[in-house]
């Protein structure tokens, strides 16, 4: 790579450990002639000329770090500092090790799509946003909600119940899985439309090429929101449109080590369940 290489580094202010491991790796990198800028929930980095970027947190960080940074389009490597750390491929304490590694850029990229979501109110774009995992529509009070959906502008009908998700194949071991949607290879480019506690038995979770533009409309509610990764959050207007496409750039995650998706989350539901 010609010039100085630039690194961007996200890390979580809400836990204090990553704010000193962020300041040891930032040491250590601009020993290594490396340009480093470092981000927190607090302090947005501006500009998109970085190389790469190095995220330290949990899961929810790394969701962050996606969905701020996806028009970067540069390899993202995931270090777990939380609990799960299910989208991260390496731990903190292993990070010494296979920096070196990563800077050579000796790793392998797991490509995940990624959802590009537009809010259209009165024929204007009022929110445009990506997700990773999954955007959820609900109703702010627990009523029950009607959504209509249309499906590459062809008209599929209404969903009636608490609320519809839809997911990635990355998310598909988040929300939908907990709600009955399926386990989806992560290298498919779909959405999954899963119900939440759907009113209609027969309304089962669907599968959806990526390629087809979804549009979902809240019928008749004055109290509906829709959750973006669990993370952003928009309350909704009767008549607003909520257009889901794939986005234009997925996101590049790097692999330190040998990752198995489904041995992963065969290890990771064992677990929940000798949790619980």
């Amino acid at each position: 790579m010609k010039g100085t290489m630039k690194i961007l580094l996200v890390n979580n202010s809400g836990i204090e450990k990553t704010l000193v491991m962020a300041e040891e790796i930032k040491k250590q990198l601009v020993q290594l002639g490396v340009e480093v800028k470092v981000e927190n929930a607090s302090m947005k980095v501006e500009g998109t000329d970085f190389d790469s970027i190095i995220v330290l947190g949990g899961d929810g960080t790394f969701i962050r770090a996606a969905r701020q940074h996806l028009d970067m389009n540069v390899p993202m490597l995931g270090v777990n500092m939380g609990t799960v750390g299910f989208l991260s491929n390496i731990e903190a304490h292993e990070l010494s090790e296979y920096l070196p590694r990563f800077l050579q850029q000796d790793y392998s990229i797991d490509e995940r799509m990624m959802i590009e979501l537009l809010i259209r109110r009165n024929g204007e774009i009022r929110q445009r946003s990506y997700c990773l995992n999954e955007l959820t529509i609900k109703s702010k009070e627990g009523k029950i909600l009607n959504l209509d959906i249309r499906i590459a502008g062809q008209g599929y009908g209404s969903y009636r119940g608490d609320g519809i998700i839809v997911a990635t194949p990355t998310g598909s071991t988040a929300y939908s899985l907990s709600c009955g949607g399926p386990i989806t290879d992560p290298e498919l480019d779909v959405f999954i439309i899963t119900p939440i506690a759907s009113y209609l038995l027969a309304q089962r979770p669907l599968v959806i090429a990526a390629d087809k533009e979804l549009c979902l409309e809240a019928i008749g509610a004055a109290d509906a929101f829709i959750s973006m990764d669990g993370q952003l959050k928009v309350d909704l207007q009767p008549g607003d449109q909520i257009f889901v496409r794939k986005a234009a750039h997925k996101l590049k995650m790097v692999h330190l080590k040998p990752r198995d998706f489904f041995a992963t989350v065969d290890n990771r539901l064992k677990r929940n369940k000798e949790e619980i």
